[in-house]
């Protein structure tokens, strides 16, 4: 069974767009950046995509290890706001 999402959120409309003579629908540079997308269909026959991104099999511990992530993160947040200091290799 598909996976499903329940959504409460707002959506704007960006545009109208004509399906061509093969039922496909072009989005231009709504999706700039993404080459993969995850579709969801309600009971009203409404669509929902979600932009996705992979991630290499090398990398997906990172998101698997919670601890690690959060340093990461952490980190990340820190660097952001100026909070760095500089490591000096030959003393470690």
């Amino acid at each position: 069974m598909p996976d499903s999402v329940s959504v409460n959120d707002s959506f704007d409309e960006i545009g109208t767009r004509t399906l061509d003579d093969r039922n496909r629908l072009t989005l231009g540079g709504i999706f700039k950046g993404c080459k993969r997308v995850r579709i969801f269909k309600n009971a009203r026959g409404e669509l929902l995509l979600q932009p996705m991104v992979e991630i290499p099999a090398h990398e997906i511990w990172l998101f698997e290890n919670k601890q690690a992530l959060e340093s990461v993160q952490r980190g990340l947040k820190e660097a952001s706001e100026g909070r760095i200091t500089k490591l000096n290799l030959d003393e470690i």
